[in-house]
């Protein structure tokens, strides 16, 4: 009898979303924790923020505000409902970048402000962008939307802060790039796997 009640289940599931919140929490809550459960989100945020740090926050503070105005706009869009591409293209484009991300820190080379500006500010509009609940309307979109964007700062600044501080011995160094080369891989297998 379990056994029919499971297949039955199994044949007859709810529907799904792939950015819906959380039973039980609130809107902040749920926008907070958004970008953790997905894991596009958190691979590219992890990267530049390993990237950032390890080329030096205060060297490169100006794409750390671009990044921060890219999530604001993106953000906006995304409250606005605004769809530039479909989710598949825009969930690529956000690991693609993941990937370029991690590799710049596994090459570990100085780079200029005018590679790093353009890559914050792309982040921060992909990620604002695909930031939406397709459950949420009015007030609770809004406040969700905030709470992603409160959520991905945060996330920004750990991996950021702990890439500038291991830059003092050479072990550490090696460990911020290794930690990177396993972003890559992780976002080359979700790529490959949205691909096949």
């Amino acid at each position: 009898m379990r056994a029919i009640i499971g297949l039955l289940g199994a044949l007859l599931p709810a529907s799904a979303w792939a950015h819906s919140p959380i039973k039980g929490l609130g809107n902040l809550a749920n926008g907070i924790l958004h970008p953790l459960f997905v894991p596009a989100h958190l691979l590219l945020v992890l990267a530049l923020g390993l990237l950032l740090g390890q080329q030096g926050v205060s060297r490169h503070l100006v794409a750390v505000w671009a990044y921060l105005f890219g999530l604001a706009m993106g953000l906006l869009l995304a409250w606005h409902a605004t769809v530039l591409v479909d989710a598949a293209t825009q969930e690529m484009t956000v690991l693609c970048l993941a990937v370029t991300a991690a590799l710049l820190v596994v090459v570990a080379r100085p780079l200029p402000s005018w590679i790093l500006l353009p890559l914050g500010a792309g982040a921060g509009i992909l990620l604002g962008l695909d930031s939406l609940q397709a459950e949420l309307e009015g007030r609770a979109r809004a406040v969700a939307l905030f709470g992603s964007g409160v959520g991905l700062y945060l996330l920004l600044l750990y991996p950021m802060a702990l890439a500038e501080r291991f830059q003092a011995r050479h072990w550490q160094r090696i460990g911020i790039r290794v930690i990177a080369s396993w972003i890559a891989a992780s976002a080359l297998l979700v790529l490959a796997l949205l691909l096949a």
